[in-house]
């Protein structure tokens, strides 16, 4: 029967949902509990349970279909059946579907909250926090703002320059706990793309870019500037100084307070170490010559993550992505400047 096969259909769709939603609630709360990368990973191996991270909505398309066709037929047949009824039926059939569909957006708001958690746990990553040492009571704008004035590299916009995104961490080179901040700096120009010579009325069009950086804390303050972009630093960076390897004064323009200071400063194992680092990057590196920070500043985005999964319709598949998942950028950013600071 008709009827019996529609509450069979529901009845299906109904229980495959339920067990999805129970999955999902699950999955926040391993999130929350696990204290190690690791232990999340754990929590979803073995599941003991239907693995199931899709909603089974073959019965709302079905009833889509059928409410289009119902409109199409009903267009078709108008001349002999009034119209408004095939329109009443298509509707019902939509609402129904409507009402029906589950979206997507629960599974996929729990597989981000666990790409973070999983990031925080791997990376030490504290997102939208400050290193530990500043005061909690500090405001985050104003700390973000004060960092901004200590490099000129953050007026690019005309319109805006805003560090939307951070991160806090800790670094160890061997000697030291260095407290990081990594970040991603977004900055807004405005172009003139058209100007009426009759009314002199200017068409203009909004760019957005973004870069990516790390401020270092306890680092001493060398007051040294490096780049593979730019030929000339801002004051007080003025002094050039040139390698004895032409090759490397070719690629990196290195620039300080003074001669002296760059001579004592920049020594051949320094300068190999800034030569291998810029070789992976492009960007500016400033030792802030009156407060101890190191500031990067580059096209590289930090906060990218890869993994060798990227369909994820069970809890196999969702483990699978968190366990391949890595931030390729972040890693080499962390290796290469730990071995420039130590």
């Amino acid at each position: 029967m008709p009827i019996d096969t529609v509450q069979h259909a529901l009845h299906i769709r109904r229980k495959k949902n339920a067990q999805v939603f129970r999955n999902i609630t699950r999955l926040w709360d391993v999130g929350q509990k696990a204290q190690s990368d690791q232990e999340l990973l754990d929590a979803l191996h073995p599941w003991r349970d239907d693995h199931s991270l899709r909603f089974f909505n073959v019965l709302p398309y079905l009833l889509g279909i059928m409410s289009l066709g119902t409109l199409i037929f009903g267009y078709f047949l108008h001349p002999h059946l009034q119209f408004i009824w095939s329109f009443l039926a298509a509707f019902l059939l939509g609402f129904l579907a409507y009402l029906m569909y589950e979206p997507a957006e629960p599974i996929s708001q729990v597989t981000r909250f666990l790409e973070e958690r999983i990031t925080q746990l791997r990376y030490g990553l504290k997102f939208q926090q400050l290193p530990a040492y500043i005061p909690i009571q500090a405001q985050p704008i104003l700390v973000l703002s004060k960092l901004k004035q200590y490099f000129p590299l953050f007026n690019r916009g005309t319109l805006s320059n805003d560090i939307t995104q951070y991160a806090a961490t800790t670094w160890h080179d061997g000697a030291t706990e260095h407290q990081v901040l990594i970040f991603q700096y977004h900055y807004v120009s405005e172009m003139t793309v058209l100007q009426d010579s009759r009314t002199n009325q200017k068409m203009t069009k909004e760019i957005h870019k973004d870069l990516w950086g790390a401020f270092i804390f306890q680092m001493p303050n060398l007051g040294i500037a490096v780049s593979n972009q730019r030929s000339r630093f801002f004051a007080p960076y003025h002094n050039t100084w040139h390698s004895s390897d032409i090759l490397i004064n070719q690629k990196l323009h290195i620039a300080g307070l003074d001669q002296h200071q760059l001579a004592k400063t920049i020594s051949p194992s320094m300068t190999l170490k800034l030569n291998d680092f810029f070789q992976h990057f492009n960007g500016d590196l400033i030792y802030h010559h009156q407060e101890q920070i190191l500031c990067y500043l580059g096209e590289q985005n930090l906060f990218q993550t890869t993994s060798k999964r990227t369909q994820i319709d069970d809890i196999s598949a969702l483990r699978g992505h968190l366990r391949t998942m890595i931030m390729p950028q972040y890693q080499r950013l962390q290796q290469l400047m730990l071995n420039l600071i130590s």
